[in-house]
């Protein structure tokens, strides 16, 4: 009786450990998947961005454990001077997604994502009860 406890215990201690990294896996590989179909959204708009730094914009990058990943589109690669010397910065990712005055919206970020999050949520769950067996 004293080792089933042991072993039972031992499984118990055992679990953080086995659900973080099954957990940690499936959701980089989420992330990446939601990062590649905002991405494939971008094509199929009618206006695109000729330079491809929207696109380039989609990326996946580390939370702050192993078990956050942020999907982002924007930043660096697509803030530019709303007139030239003005000195003042917007970021088009923000007017594709959600318009200005002179432009419609676009979106392909958030669409995208509710599109898949009940897929997410249910790879997360199955990461669970693998890890849990």
């Amino acid at each position: 009786m004293a080792d089933d406890l042991d072993d039972f215990d031992a499984y118990l201690n055992s679990l953080p450990d086995k659900i973080r990294a099954e957990l940690s896996a499936t959701i980089q590989e989420q992330g990446e998947m939601l990062s590649a179909a905002q991405k494939q959204a971008l094509h199929s708009l009618e206006e695109t961005d000729p330079t491809g730094d929207l696109e380039a914009s989609c990326v996946v990058v580390p939370g702050a454990s192993d078990l956050e990943v942020l999907v982002q589109a924007g930043g660096e690669l697509t803030s530019k001077e709303v007139r030239a010397g003005s000195g003042v910065e917007y970021d088009y990712a923000e007017a594709f997604e959600f318009g200005t005055s002179h432009q419609h919206a676009k979106p392909f970020f958030w669409p995208t994502y509710r599109a898949k999050r009940a897929s997410i949520v249910e790879a997360i769950d199955t990461a669970v009860e693998k890890a849990l067996k």
